[in-house]
């Protein structure tokens, strides 16, 4: 008998032992990205960070230095600045999840590893470094894309009819260009595969050779399309690089969570069966 109940508790143990490692799996999430706000200080006379959406004075800013020694993959970074400063040339050693710009005084230069996303707003300038996912340009923006970009949305910005007036500039390819008015949301671009170094708008207008873009998708991209997302109007189109939505990171650990809590259950079941027949 007491041998019979070493063996159950045994057992037991091995089971809890199997099905701990699954359940610390499944918490398993990615690290939310961080929002760095940039802005050049008068007093110092240099550019400074605060870790926050948009700069504040209830939050302290620190030199730069503090935020490349922190900044990891997905982090955000916002560059806004109204007053006289020196030029930013900023460098970081990631990709980007998001990069805005609001910057109205100089033009920043911004180089990663890449970017998912790139705002650049109404009435800013900025010269871009890095292979970039989705760049969403806004209104009369004027900006320099020195890689690839996959996707690139013009939105005009006003409320003037045919309010585009970007002045965009993409040394690399670009797979697909989307144009429309910030009021009625027309579409005035909807064009593929830009050939390197050939996109070109000067005040919202494309000045690109027709022969070097096509005016229809891919035929593969056309059997694969889903349908888009609605743009939002030109007063909401801005969007918030504060966003903290991040997708979890996919459990590696639910699949042999089930096969662990199955043989769990299994041996205690046969023990306690036996034991009952034991006492019997």
């Amino acid at each position: 008998m007491k041998k019979l109940k070493k063996i159950v508790t045994l057992l037991t143990l091995a089971a809890v032992c199997l099905t701990a490692p699954a359940f610390s799996k499944i918490t398993a999430k990615a690290a939310e990205p961080n929002t760095y706000v940039l802005n050049f200080s008068t007093s110092k006379g240099e550019w400074r960070f605060k870790p926050a959406s948009s700069w504040s004075e209830e939050v302290q800013d620190r030199e730069l230095y503090y935020m490349m020694q922190e900044i990891k993959d997905g982090d955000y970074i916002v560059v806004q600045n109204d007053v006289d400063c020196n030029p930013l040339n900023l460098n970081v050693p990631v990709r980007l999840g998001n990069l805005t710009i609001k910057n109205s005084v100089k033009t920043p230069v911004i180089t990663a590893k890449g970017y998912d996303n790139v705002y650049v707003l109404d009435g800013t300038t900025a010269a871009i470094n890095g292979d970039v996912s989705h760049a969403y340009v806004y209104g009369g923006a004027r900006v320099n894309f020195n890689n690839n970009v996959d996707t690139l949305e013009m939105y005009g910005y006003g409320s003037e009819y045919n309010n585009l007036h970007a002045y965009i500039t993409v040394v690399g390819t670009v797979n697909h260009l989307s144009a429309k008015d910030g009021q009625t949301m027309e579409t005035y671009y909807d064009y593929y595969n830009f050939a390197a170094n050939k996109l070109f708008t000067e005040d919202g207008a494309l000045r690109t050779d027709a022969q070097y873009y096509s005016k229809t998708a891919p035929a593969a991209a056309t059997e694969a399309a889903q349908p888009a997302a609605a743009a939002q109007p030109a007063a909401t189109a801005q969007p918030a690089a504060s966003s903290s939505a991040y997708d979890d990171v996919p459990k590696t650990g639910e699949s042999a969570l089930s096969i662990y809590l199955m043989i769990a259950a299994v041996f205690c079941v046969v023990s306690g069966y036996a034991l009952r027949k034991k006492n019997a």
